[in-house]
């Protein structure tokens, strides 16, 4: 089937109260594993690019080849850019069909971030194409940054009021929101969800919540975020670590293997068991 808009898959996900699993992937291997799986599982899912991802490989290229892959599946998939700091990275996007687009200003004040954020919005409603803004600050590994935030402090948590601040003054059509996840690998440390500011921002904002960071969250705890509110959930670390490792495991027992297809072959269990747990965790198996 044709590549759906977000905003319709958004509606799915708020009538059947699931969220969507959105999947940062970085070559076509991904992608078709991926949309494999969700096929399988009759699961909607989001194929979602950064732009420090898609320097590395060409925004129309890849654009290109989801619309070619979605003449192969019939699960509903849409095209998103993630984590964009400048406009020209959101109309780039828009230029080559995503249907939503994310702006992350939450590295600036609030004034700043409502600024940019409002900014896009207004160009990108023109192309009905959708906007995620981001209050408050995740931490981690984003792309090749490292952002440290002290786990305990409400200073880096998004505050319900200044949500429902930031929402009202912006227009943003999805909201991602710290609640006690990161970027990246945990090393060790065990998330801790706060359910009650999910709702509690969901009540002040009425927006479809995002969570950044799904990767390592355990499954109850994302399920119940599901739950609460968060209606988009965001993974790549876990299927990249599956990636490495299965190549790892692949090449160490194999090692005069030179013919790659055979290689993709017996490493895509892995990556799509990775998935599966992915929309397992959001709630989305069987609601497509």
């Amino acid at each position: 089937m044709p590549l759906v808009s977000t905003k319709y898959l958004i509606e799915l996900a708020e009538k059947k109260e699931f969220a969507l699993p959105a999947f940062n992937s970085p070559h076509l291997e991904f992608m078709t594993w991926i949309l494999e799986e969700a096929e399988k599982l009759n699961s909607p899912v989001i194929i979602q690019f950064a732009p420090v991802e898609y320097y590395f490989l060409d925004i129309a290229a890849l654009s290109d080849a989801l619309h070619a892959l979605s003449r192969k599946f019939s699960v509903p998939f849409s095209l998103h850019l993630d984590h964009s700091h400048e406009i020209k990275e959101v109309m780039d996007a828009i230029l080559n069909h995503f249907s939503s687009v994310m702006i992350d200003g939450s590295r600036h004040s609030i004034e700043k971030n409502i600024e940019i954020t409002k900014k896009v919005v207004e160009i990108s409603h023109l192309a009905e194409v959708i906007v995620e803004g981001e209050i408050g600050r995740v931490g981690g590994l984003e792309g090749d940054e490292q952002w440290e935030v002290d786990p305990e402090s409400d200073d880096f948590f998004t505050l319900p009021e200044e949500a429902a601040f930031f929402a009202n003054k912006t227009g943003v059509d999805l909201l991602a929101v710290a609640v006690g996840t990161r970027h990246g690998l945990y090393n060790g440390m065990v998330p801790r969800l706060q359910f009650d500011r999910i709702r509690e921002i969901k009540k002040q904002t009425h927006l479809p919540l995002v969570i950044h960071g799904g990767s390592g969250t355990p499954v109850d705890q994302l399920q119940q975020a599901v739950r609460a509110g968060v209606r988009k959930i965001n993974f790549s670390t876990t299927l990249r670590v599956a990636f490495l490792k299965s190549i790892r495991e692949y090449t160490d027992h194999h090692p005069d293997e030179l013919f790659l297809p055979k290689l993709f072959r017996d490493i895509s269990p892995s990556l799509k068991a990775a998935a599966r747990e992915c929309m397992e965790s959001s709630l989305s198996v069987g609601k497509a």
